[in-house]
């Protein structure tokens, strides 16, 4: 009976043993966009239902700042949970105040071009389904 005890106890102290010296496997690395987004200005335009926005936007890391055109107002938007899905698509959260969020898409279409698609686009049925004539943000520098 001893020797069951004590068996038992060895292989307990031995697994949890294992698992304080094992390291986790959760990495703590975070996505950005790549470095021809983020390392130049960009214009935000308009999509076919909206007004005439050209709004100057510049990057810093997944933090950006959007300066109106013709006024003093400046928005600080930030992604988080940013993942590459393929090489020209990353899906991810675009906060836009403490409060206000919502998961986007960002499409890059080329070094000059990339779009920010939210995933519920008001009037449109499906994720992620706005497009340049309706529903997505368009950046071009």
């Amino acid at each position: 009976m001893k020797k069951i005890v004590y068996t038992t106890l060895a292989i307990g102290l031995a697994v949890t043993g294992l698992g304080v010296a094992n390291p986790t496997t959760a990495s703590a690395k975070t996505t950005y966009l790549p470095k021809t987004v983020r390392s130049h200005t960009w214009y935000r335009l308009t999509d076919g239902a909206q007004g005439g926005f050209h709004d100057k936007t510049t990057f810093k890391g997944n933090h950006f700042t959007v300066k109106v055109k013709g006024s003093s107002l400046r928005y600080h938007w930030h992604f988080t949970g940013l993942k590459k899905h393929t090489k020209t698509t990353y899906y991810g959260r675009l906060h836009y105040s403490k409060k206000r969020s919502e998961l986007v898409k960002v499409k890059i279409f080329s070094h000059k071009h990339f779009d920010i698609i939210p995933k519920h686009v008001f009037h449109l049925a499906g994720n992620y389904t706005g497009n340049e004539s309706y529903g997505a943000m368009i950046f071009k520098r």
